[in-house]
């Protein structure tokens, strides 16, 4: 019994912690990122939700424009290529990498 109201004590600290301290990303997002996620957000929000192979093209060709480097650059390639790559057939994992990369 007192594990249990230990673990429900210690489980109510951290709820408290979490609504009381403040939540935030580590290091603020680069230019070039957030770049890349306003084109990402308005293709998606144009198209409806759906990226059809035309917009893919589109979007790509404007990510590929943007002045980015190092592992930024990388991210942003990659995601360009991916909205373009017939053997890719969904874009969550190319979605991730890019989140996790420009998170940084």
């Amino acid at each position: 019994m007192s594990k249990v109201f230990s673990t429900t004590l210690l489980t109510a600290s951290a709820v408290g912690a979490l609504l009381i301290l403040p939540a935030g990303p580590a290091q603020a997002q680069s230019a070039a990122c957030g770049a890349a996620v306003d084109l990402i957000n308005a293709a998606i929000d144009q198209s409806g939700g759906n990226l059809d192979p035309e917009t893919g093209k589109t979007l790509s060709t404007k990510l590929l424009g943007i002045n980015a480097s190092g592992s930024d650059s990388d991210a942003i390639v990659a995601y360009a290529h991916a909205l373009v790559d017939e053997t890719i057939p969904d874009m969550g994992a190319a979605t991730a990498e890019f989140n996790r990369a420009c998170s940084n």
